[in-house]
């Protein structure tokens, strides 16, 4: 399809109409509908794919793919190809079969080539860069590369093999690191792959770790503040997002000292000269993305060090992330479109977009952060596996006079708990299941400020963790579920929510 023979869309609501009436399927597969709920309220044949009930069966676009226990899930890979196998057999039209309806559209957070494969076989496209470019990007080491390219630099550092205490020593003072470091392997959750390293002994902790990797990011420790901000590549350009603060390493949230554990977006959280650095940064980081064929979706987290205010790359994530649900829930989307709407017209060879992406960009970064809203991603943060025997539905809360929560309705909808006393609790795991230490327990949506400058929970966001927790129940293993477990190689079922 050429340009001239594309659909024009040249405003906000030519984007709505043409959602709305969309014929093409979508369907977001993961283990859960969490980083893309609320987007079946604007794709007119959206629908989730999903293995954990978080809705009771009460979600009109979630259909369950039902886990019938007999295997034991290792990975968000594995679990997104049983979705996909089994959620979406007959929808598209095999190899060598011809159909005049539009081939499924598949999302997924995170997946590999054999789940390229399979959509291929089944006749399934993916709305997403090829997997091989993804792994490419998502390494530390190709997105401090990247962003050096792009004129937006890391925190100070150097990349380096390092076998030893000496060699890190060696490689810090060469590179003018200071005594205290950061160290990043490639791959992996921030959480469990950033290592704060001050001395020998801290080193010895992880040097297996270290030594395995062919390069590690070795960064100077400064004194900062995280933030995340969601951006979406286009052939028309660059749209960007509103910037969030980040919490970070919250014991009464996740047992991982550096894990991502939640976000803020509200109009004092940042200077506007901060937030014109981070819509520059990205547009920037988005441009180089494209160029190397990169196509939607992204996100990027800033450091922004509170001794010099400067702002530097954090990390790159090339896929939808842990703040989709907070992008695409604001305000500010509310009003316009969600972000993500652009990453589908993005994918869509029918229509050519001539909204102006500069005002777009401009209005976001005005009103983006207008209003308050957080979440908080609550883990079990504890060692012994326990068993779940109590779990909130998912729905909006209250907080009453005592502190405890009490549900007001069940439902899916987030944006129906918009009061400054109101959550909207979105339940992952639920009685009878095993909760494992670095489980995903439940997302609580706020409308309040919930963090202090530390990146961690303040007095409020205390109170909403104390009454969420009140909200489950937990007991011991008795004889049995222990002998069982003892003959399973790895307790915990993967059955991960958030996955930032």
């Amino acid at each position: 399809m050429n340009q001239e023979t594309r659909r024009p869309l040249d405003s906000i609501d030519r984007i709505r109409e043409y959602f709305a009436a969309s014929p093409v399927p979508y369907r977001f597969i993961s283990a859960t509908n969490f980083n893309l709920m609320g987007l079946h309220e604007w794709v007119g044949n959206w629908q989730n794919i999903n293995l954990v009930d978080c809705y009771d069966g009460a979600h009109p676009r979630v259909r369950l793919v039902a886990d019938d226990r007999s295997r034991n899930f290792t990975s968000l890979e594995e679990i997104n190809r049983h979705l996909l196998e089994r959620g979406l057999a007959g929808e598209g039209s095999p190899q060598g079969e011809k159909s005049d309806a539009p081939a499924p559209r598949a999302l997924f957070l995170f997946f590999d080539e054999s789940i390229e494969a399979s959509c291929h076989r089944m006749g399934v496209r993916i709305a997403l860069p090829p997997n091989r470019l993804v792994q490419e990007i998502d390494s530390k080491i190709v997105t401090t590369e990247l962003g050096d390219q792009a004129g937006v630099p890391s925190v100070p550092n150097r990349l380096a093999k390092i076998g030893s205490f000496a060699e890190l020593r060696r490689v810090a003072a060469q590179a003018g690191l200071g005594e205290r470091w950061v160290v990043q392997t490639a791959y992996g959750d921030s959480g469990k792959t950033t290592f704060f390293i001050d001395n020998e002994v801290d080193y010895l902790k992880v040097a297996r770790k270290l030594s395995a990797e062919a390069q590690v990011k070795v960064m100077r420790r400064v004194n900062c503040r995280g933030t995340a901000i969601e951006a979406c590549a286009t052939r028309w350009g660059t749209f960007v997002g509103p910037l969030l603060t980040e919490l970070i390493g919250d014991p009464g949230l996740t047992p991982y000292p550096g894990g991502w554990c939640g976000n803020e977006l509200y109009p004092e959280s940042f200077p506007a000269a901060i937030r014109q650095q981070a819509l520059e940064k990205t547009k920037a980081l988005g441009q180089a993305l494209y160029q190397r064929g990169y196509r939607g979706y992204f996100e990027v987290d800033y450091l922004i060090d509170r001794d010099t205010g400067e702002l530097y790359l954090g990390e790159l994530n090339p896929r939808i992330t842990g703040i989709s649900a907070m992008t695409n829930l604001s305000d500010f989307s509310a009003r316009t479109v969600p972000l993500f709407l652009f990453h589908l017209l993005e994918y869509d060879d029918g229509v050519e977009l001539t909204l102006d992406v500069e005002a777009f960009n401009r209005a976001m970064l005005a009103q983006g952060a207008q209003g308050i809203a957080a979440q908080m991603i609550l883990k079990y943060t504890e060692e012994p596996l326990q068993m779940i025997t109590a779990a909130p539905v998912s729905g909006v809360y209250r907080m009453e006079a005592n502190g405890g929560l009490k549900l007001e309705r069940p439902g899916y909808d987030r944006r129906a708990a918009l009061g400054a006393d109101e959550a909207f609790i979105l339940r992952i795991l639920t009685a009878g299941e095993y909760a494992y230490k670095g489980a995903d327990l439940a997302i609580l949506f706020v409308n309040q400020v919930i963090g202090d400058d530390a990146g961690r929970l303040g007095p409020t966001g205390l109170k909403w963790l104390a009454g969420l927790k009140g909200l489950f129940g937990f007991r011991a293993l008795d004889a049995r579920e222990r002998a069982l477990l003892a003959r399973v190689r790895t307790p915990s079922i993967n059955k991960s929510g958030p996955a930032r």
